[in-house]
């Protein structure tokens, strides 16, 4: 796990300027897009804060509904998970929440406890039903953020601090191990290199069980065929991938996930294999 001394504001200010560079701020854009398509709202975005908490970017859609959205409070957004399933009932008198009806705001923090920001999703239409199924699912897509955004700042420290690559790679594999999601690292060569805990703790099996066995067989065998296909072009052709299956959870029980997975490249550009993560989206199927 990272040690929070080695965030400042400094660093955080250094990793913003680069995550709002491509190709980073695309693929913040089209995580805010899946959002969009599980929540099915029209407002999803990040507001990611710099020095002394103050928000110095956002990045999705719906950006122009902040000045309102911030009735919220900053200060009560970072302290808790927070939504508002009815303005019309859940609001102080006054507050101007203009055609909005319906905001729920996650916190994006570092396994170290730095606060990146918060994810918000807002709607036209109140959310009555908005439960704490709903909550638990935008907190774990924050979680998917954050993970992506601490790897990224990770990557600005050991530039900035000249780290060695061993150094790097312990620092890159704490924080991998730690994240709140499943994730998968295969090597170059296709043969299975690393999966952290989350992704143990969804299979049920060791590590070693996984890097013999490989991730593919935890997927239904009905739709196994397709995604290892589909996966197998994305990596021989070098290119993100994503695809919804049912894979096998450790009880034998088969849950909806969406898997998204991106190639990984040393610094002078030559394949280093794929990384990917599992987003369990079995509620949301079932709804």
């Amino acid at each position: 796990m990272v040690a929070a001394s080695h965030s400042t504001p400094s660093d955080c200010n250094s990793y913003l300027q680069q995550i709002l560079e491509a190709p980073e701020h695309p693929e913040l854009r089209r995580l805010t897009e899946l959002a969009e398509c599980l929540f099915r709202v029209p407002v999803a975005y990040m507001a990611l804060l710099g020095a002394g908490n103050s928000v110095v970017a956002r990045v999705g859609n719906g950006t122009e509904y902040a000045p309102c959205l911030g009735a919220l409070r900053l200060d009560n957004l970072l302290a808790e998970p927070h939504v508002v399933r009815d303005s019309a009932h859940d609001l102080p008198p006054g507050t101007d929440f203009r055609d909005l009806r319906f905001a729920a705001s996650a916190l994006l923090r570092s396994t170290s406890g730095m606060q990146f920001g918060v994810l918000v999703i807002a709607d036209r239409e109140p959310r009555p039903d908005f439960s704490a199924t709903d909550m638990r699912a935008l907190a774990e897509l924050a979680a998917v953020l954050s993970a992506k955004m601490e790897m990224r700042l990770v990557a600005s420290l050991a530039l900035e601090s000249e780290l060695s690559s061993r150094e790097t790679e312990d620092r890159f594999r704490g924080i991998a191990h730690f994240a709140p999601v499943p994730l998968v690292y295969t090597r170059a060569d296709g043969v299975c290199g690393f999966v952290n805990q989350s992704w143990l703790d969804f299979s049920g099996r060791t590590a070693e069980e996984e890097k013999a066995k490989g991730w593919a067989t935890l997927v239904h065998p009905g739709h196994r065929k397709r995604v290892v296909e589909e996966s197998r072009r994305a990596f021989d052709t070098r290119v993100p991938f994503t695809a919804e299956a049912p894979m096998r959870r450790y009880d034998g029980v088969y849950r909806w996930a969406l898997g998204k997975g991106a190639p990984k490249f040393r610094e002078d550009g030559s394949f280093d294999g794929y990384v990917g993560c599992l987003i369990d989206i079995g509620d949301y199927r079932s709804a």
